[in-house]
Parts: C-alpha cells; sequence; structure tokens
C-alpha cells in the first residue's frame, strides 16, 4: 500500500511498517493530550520516537498492516 494509505491505517489505529523494514521496526500514530496525531516508530526493543518521513518512505508502495 501507499504511504497515503498507511497513514490513513495509522490513524485509525493500525501498527504498520515497511517491507524493507528491520524485524521489530514498526509505525503507529499516537495522540498528544490535546489530541493532535502525530507518528511515532518503534524497534521493539526502544522506547517510541517520532517519526519524521523522508522521500523513500513517502514514495514506497510497500507498506502493510501488521496489527489493531
Amino acid at each position: 500500500m501507499t504511504f497515503g494509505d498507511a497513514l490513513e491505517m495509522a490513524k485509525a489505529g493500525k501498527i504498520l511498517r515497511r517491507k524493507g523494514w528491520p524485524d521489530g521496526d514498526v509505525l503507529f500514530c499516537n495522540y498528544t493530550d490535546d489530541m493532535q496525531p502525530f507518528l511515532e516508530v518503534s524497534s521493539g526493543a526502544s522506547d517510541p520516537i517520532p517519526y519524521f518521513t523522508g522521500n523513500a518512505d513517502l514514495f514506497a508502495d510497500d507498506w502493510e498492516v501488521l496489527a489493531g
């Protein structure tokens, strides 16, 4: 799926990844106290960090839903 589709899925509570990412790396949407959404990425072994999309991820069509 495209990044646009993946973003909509993340906003709906799905956990995502790209097929080329290392095992355990996932992307998800989180919300601040005032309900402003933001994306986070986690490698499973560490705490999530803010995710800033680069061109490679924006134009990729290998996004997939893992859970949610």
